[in-house]
């Protein structure tokens, strides 16, 4: 204890001595810390991408249309005041201008700055190719990455390829009418034109999106394509329980419970999975009607049944495979085992305060998936056709939103008659106190039988089913200064699950205060606090009165940070602790204490960052995530277990004013044991060092 105590002590004083400079700013690591808690990597992925795309071409915030429905952290409240603020007063000039409009905290706006920019609405014009290929702004990622030390994988052959990750991204955009994108990626361990990998990268990504098509033809009026996509993209509407694909997080974040779907949009990111492909429009009918249209053709990775080859002939599967590894034989056989084949609509009104839309969506599969047999998942989806409908509405009164969405899921397995028919329900309201305060809830009720492969709402669980909860969010600016969110989410889930087999309840509470220090300008103190309780199996399971036994385990987690900036250095410190006990399990704990120093000079076109973390971790119950700074497009979350250190060196060098190059150095070391890593991932020292280097072009 006096060794931590004296640690926080010198990370203090270094906070109040010191200024670095950071490539990602905090805000943005926080959101996707909470993200990385939740173990949702995939959505941290998309939201990255959503950032690198519009840290290089910002939006315009005076576009009242358009404008900020691509954030998932700017509230329908928000855009509703914008707009009559910008109707009232004209164009926003400067962001500091959002202080003054009802509803924008400043964490809402530090997550805008690097976003968005304060232009004038140019009228649109046709397209011409003239101007495609005279005023597009192209840029280019090439990066590669690996360890150093080689893993138990690659000395014995399991793997089929190297350690090494490799990436290319190429994006195009013209104004906001045209955007493309191609990429490709090799993780470790996959096999490069070669074995089973003959084309090269394990994974090509390839989406088109052109807007306004016939809009701004002389003489042409409505109906016009608002947005046509071909390729890889994601559809998102209503509150996420009939389509909702891409990053949309299920439990309570940013200042409102309200989902605010984009309808359909490009996928960007590296992810493999969780997108649809093939083509989808979104067709303006009338001022008030519109409908999107999309149709989906998809080749996925499913889990085989056992001692299935890739030789064997089936035509079941046991589950979908979402992890996107093809190293080694057994994650190989798994590629592209199945294909998905999606057909929907969503025909909306929109009408001053109101809007309501109805959407349908089928889906069927070339197999059939048949789930092992286990204890809790007797109600998991079994067939290969499933057919999903929703009505979702929003009526704004004053400063009252009343919301919500009714789904239902029809399917049947072809060894059974009966047809199920499962309900999922979201009802919520939202008051917007003042400008300075707002409080949102919600209530939902998922089926134990209500199965969707693309939906996202929030929840207890990661897919809405089996659950009967509710959540209540508070967003406010207390006294001195003092901004202040927080969250509490109930849930009941009426069937076992995994991990759990009986009926059982949660509940989580999550706060976040926040506050500038005046008397010392740049200095910004935020603190976190999370607790959880639920009910889970007890270690071994025990079996009463027939009935599986369960005790009530909780976790809290406090975190603290202190960041300090001036001129061209900014400092972060954190410190981080989290407890884990439960009626039978016993106790453990979580310790972390880490330093950012970043230092961005002016005279010279170059970065420079590093980081120094100190972790002592019980188990994985008390695991702790942070988010570090790295390149473009390949930010990640590291999670901390066992007792040792961490840090990392980065550089970033502009060449000239469009070519830039970045190297990245870290190595994790555990003192309190001799490997690092288990399975295929063993290594046989208590380190692991690994490199990065990126080259970035844009014309």
């Amino acid at each position: 204890m006096k060794r931590k105590l004296f640690i926080l002590l010198i990370l203090t004083i270094l906070q109040l001595s010191c200024w670095a400079q950071e490539s990602l700013p905090q805000q943005w690591q926080y959101y996707l810390e909470l993200l990385a808690e939740d173990g949702n990597e995939n959505m941290i992925d998309e939201l990255i991408d959503l950032y690198e795309t519009y840290h290089d071409n910002p939006a315009n915030i005076n576009d009242t249309i358009g404008g900020l429905i691509d954030f998932p952290f700017v509230s329908e409240w928000q855009r509703h005041c914008l707009r009559g603020y910008i109707l009232d007063f004209g164009p926003i000039l400067t962001l500091e201008e959002l202080y003054l409009i009802n509803g924008f905290d400043s964490t809402t706006i530090a997550l805008l700055r690097p976003l968005v920019i304060c232009s004038p609405i140019v009228s649109g014009e046709s397209l011409s190719i003239k101007q495609l290929l005279t005023q597009g702004r192209s840029n280019l990622v090439l990066g590669a990455s690996g360890t150093i030390e080689q893993a138990k994988g690659y000395t014995d052959n399991t793997y089929e390829g190297d350690n090494l990750r490799l990436m290319w991204r190429y994006y195009y955009k013209y104004k906001d009418r045209v955007q493309l994108q191609l990429s490709g990626d090799k993780d470790p361990g996959e096999a490069f034109f070669s074995g089973s990998q003959h084309k090269g990268f394990d994974f090509y990504g390839f989406s088109l999106m052109i807007n306004d098509l016939g809009k701004y033809r002389e003489g042409r009026h409505k109906p016009y394509i608002k947005r046509a996509l071909v390729g890889q993209y994601h559809v998102q509407i209503g509150q996420g329980l009939t389509m909702w694909s891409g990053f949309g997080s299920h439990y309570p974040m940013g200042a409102s419970l309200f989902k605010t779907g984009q309808g359909i949009r490009p996928s960007g990111s590296f992810s493999e999975y969780g997108f649809l492909q093939g083509v989808a429009s979104n067709i303006a009918i009338t001022p008030n009607w519109e409908i999107v249209l999309f149709y989906s053709n998809n080749l996925r990775d499913a889990t085989l049944p056992r001692k299935a080859t890739s030789d064997t002939t089936i035509d079941w599967v046991q589950s979908l495979y979402n992890s996107g590894y093809h190293r080694t034989q057994t994650e190989i056989n798994k590629k592209n085992q199945i294909r998905e084949q999606i057909i929907g609509s969503y025909l909306q009104f929109k009408k001053h305060c109101f809007k309501v839309g109805l959407s349908s969506m089928a889906t069927w599969y070339d197999k059939e998936i048949i789930p092992a047999k286990y204890v809790y998942n007797d109600h998991y989806f079994h067939g290969n056709r499933n057919f999903n409908s929703g009505l979702d509405f929003a009526y704004r009164k004053g400063r009252i939103l009343a919301f919500g969405e009714g789904s239902i899921c029809v399917n049947n397995a072809t060894d059974q008659d009966k047809l199920n028919i499962s309900p999922a329900l979201i009802m919520g309201a939202e008051w917007t106190i003042s400008s300075l305060h707002l409080i949102s809830t919600q209530l939902h009720y998922y089926s134990p039988t209500f199965h969707n492969f693309h939906a996202n709402a929030l929840g207890e669980s990661s897919s809405p089913q089996n659950d009967l909860g509710g959540s209540l969010l508070y967003a406010g600016r207390l006294p001195w200064n003092i901004t202040l969110n927080s969250a509490v989410t109930i849930s009941h889930f009426p069937h076992m699950k995994y991990g759990v087999y009986a009926p059982s309840n949660a509940l989580e509470y999550r706060l976040l205060i926040e506050k500038p220090i005046h008397k010392l300008k740049g200095l910004n103190i935020q603190l976190r606090y999370r607790y959880k309780a639920k009910e889970q199996n007890t270690t071994p399971s025990t079996i009463v009165n027939g009935q599986y036994q369960l005790e009530e385990t909780y976790r809290h987690q406090i975190q603290c940070n202190l960041e300090y900036c001036k001129g061209a250095w900014k400092l972060t410190s954190r410190i981080a602790y989290a407890h884990y006990h439960g009626q039978i399990s016993p106790q453990s704990g979580g310790f972390l204490l880490f330093q950012d120093i970043q230092y961005l000079p002016k005279l010279l076109p170059l970065s420079l960052g590093a980081r120094i973390a100190w972790f002592d971790i019980d188990d994985y119950d008390a695991r702790l995530y942070t988010i570090e700074s790295d390149f473009a497009y390949q930010y990640n979350s590291s999670v901390f277990l066992n007792e040792g250190y961490r840090g990392y060196l980065i550089a970033k060098y502009d060449i000239s004013k469009n070519w830039n190059i970045g190297f990245k150095y870290s190595i994790t070391t555990y003192t309190n044991q001799e490997t690092y890593g288990s399975g295929d991932e063993l290594i046989n020292t208590n380190h692991r060092q690994q490199w990065r280097i990126q080259i970035r072009l844009k014309w």
